[in-house]
């Protein structure tokens, strides 16, 4: 739709927030480089994540994605076809264990109606990604009245579909009925607007998959009983 373009101020200074929360994650958790950083997105769209992550110094064939609609799968093989996107459902993603650093899902689990196949999507992102990895779901954390195919994403539905994950949640994105204009009119009024937390329709969950846990090794006088 046209009003989802980011040609539209007040879609550019939403994605921009967006962006700079991305960045300083990153820098927080130690990637000063991203030419080893590996990252995968369910539901990925046109592709956008992943080609802000390699033109942020990323390799396209350490970036992957998946997305269910095989027109968003043409668009991303035509426009970044180096980057590898799988046609399908992020409930069973052709990737192996413990691969990525980061694994996103930005608006996915909004229209995903099924308690069931949200759980399966999160054993899948929560599979893929290597121990001491990443896991960001960006969603709504509030009703869109305009839209009834989608609903509200909360911490405690990420909490129970990520149950082993420790988690911190940052509300974000000033309301696009909002931002929208103000891009229009004021966009210097976007931060301060943005600043101010009911005005803050959605919400980025940060979630850390836990490292493996330790080899217990066994005492020699066990060892010895054994034998």
């Amino acid at each position: 739709m046209a009003n989802q373009s980011i040609l539209e101020p007040g879609n550019l200074l939403m994605v921009q927030e967006r962006e700079r929360f991305l960045a300083k994650l990153l820098r927080k958790h130690g990637f000063d480089t991203l030419d080893q950083f590996r990252a995968f997105e369910a539901g990925c769209s046109t592709g956008y994540n992943m080609r802000l992550f390699v033109q942020w110094g990323a390799r396209p064939e350490n970036i992957a994605g998946i997305d269910v609609d095989p027109a968003a799968v043409d668009y991303n093989k035509a426009h970044a076809p180096e980057i590898r996107v799988h046609s399908g459902s992020a409930a069973d993603i052709p990737e192996t264990n413990a691969t990525f650093d980061l694994a996103l899902a930005f608006t996915l689990f909004s229209s995903i109606p099924d308690e069931d196949a949200a759980h399966a999507v999160a054993r899948e992102l929560f599979r893929i990604t290597r121990p001491g990895g990443l896991i960001v779901i960006y969603d709504m954390r509030k009703k869109n009245p305009r839209n009834a195919a989608v609903h509200a994403v909360l911490a405690d539905d990420i909490r129970r579909w990520f149950p082993k994950c420790p988690m911190r949640v940052q509300p974000i994105t000033l309301a696009p009925p909002i931002a929208r204009p103000i891009g229009h009119w004021a966009p210097w009024a976007y931060a301060p607007l943005a600043a101010i937390r009911p005005l803050r329709s959605h919400a980025m969950y940060v979630l850390r998959r836990p490292f493996l846990p330790p080899v217990r090794e066994e005492s020699p006088s066990h060892s010895a009983q054994q034998a």
